[in-house]
């Protein structure tokens, strides 16, 4: 694969990308060049993805085998009446999803400013 067929631009000189793009680093494009790139290809706009309620959030922090295994755990141990060790290992998947959704919200706060 050459290099003028791949898409690999960080390879690619300035004037290369410059030279590929059909544009001038100093000038820009033309207001008619913009029109018809904008024609051909679309806006240059980001979607906004729709972000999750905070109830589905913390709920998927239950979505995983491990907390799966454990709340098996808690059912099989409350079945055989260990209410202590039910309520303790109950207790321990709880604790891990209070902070994994704080620690993703507390992320997600970062990500936005």
């Amino acid at each position: 694969m050459s290099m003028e067929d791949s898409n690999l631009w960080h390879y690619l000189s300035v004037e290369d990308v410059l030279a590929k793009l059909e544009t001038d680093l100093e000038k820009g494009l033309t207001a008619a060049e913009v029109e018809h790139r904008r024609s051909k290809y679309g806006s240059n706009v980001l979607t906004a993805k729709k972000k999750q309620s905070l109830i589905i959030r913390f709920l998927l922090q239950f979505h995983q085998p491990l907390i799966y295994i454990l709340l098996a755990a808690t059912l099989i141990a409350a079945s055989l009446h260990e209410w202590v060790d039910a309520g303790v290992i109950f207790g321990v998947v709880l604790v891990n999803a209070v902070v994994g959704f704080l620690q993703e919200a507390k992320c997600q706060g970062l990500k936005s400013d």
